[in-house]
């Protein structure tokens, strides 16, 4: 069983990030543990980590979508060695996606925030067991 370092969970984001742009609906299924959970940019509540990979299959992975992802600096905490916080601001651009109105549409967003708690599961791969994604709110 390998255990995790803060390069490794580096890493793991980098293949999150490929495997999402790179609309790979398989191998983003698979970076989330069974009993994950996640909060996406837009979500009022929580669900599933693998009924997020599906959704964000219907909605990014469309052929005539094109999806573009930046994630910055990543920052993280090691939980014992095996389970780790990684948090970090990322871009992200999707455009000719689908949405639940069947119009194609666009997302912008220029500093989105991460934190991703990766563990290792009880088969010994490396997973998502949480995963929040937000956008910093606008006061004025």
């Amino acid at each position: 069983m390998t255990n995790l370092n803060p390069e490794i969970v580096r890493a793991e984001v980098a293949r999150f990030w490929s495997a999402f742009i790179g609309k790979s609906a398989e191998a983003l299924e698979e970076f989330y543990a069974h009993e994950s959970s996640v909060f996406g940019s837009t979500a009022n509540r929580a669900e599933p980590g693998r009924l997020a990979a599906t959704r964000r299959k219907r909605e990014y992975f469309n052929p005539q979508a094109t999806l573009r992802a930046q994630p910055g600096i990543v920052d993280v905490v090691m939980i014992g060695d095996q389970a780790a916080v990684a948090s970090y601001n990322f871009q992200f651009h999707a455009s000719k996606i689908a949405s639940s109105t069947s119009k194609a549409t666009e997302e912008r967003f220029t500093n989105g925030r991460a934190t991703q708690v990766f563990g290792i599961d009880s088969d010994g791969s490396i997973r998502i067991f949480h995963e929040h994604f937000s956008l910093p709110s606008v006061v004025g």
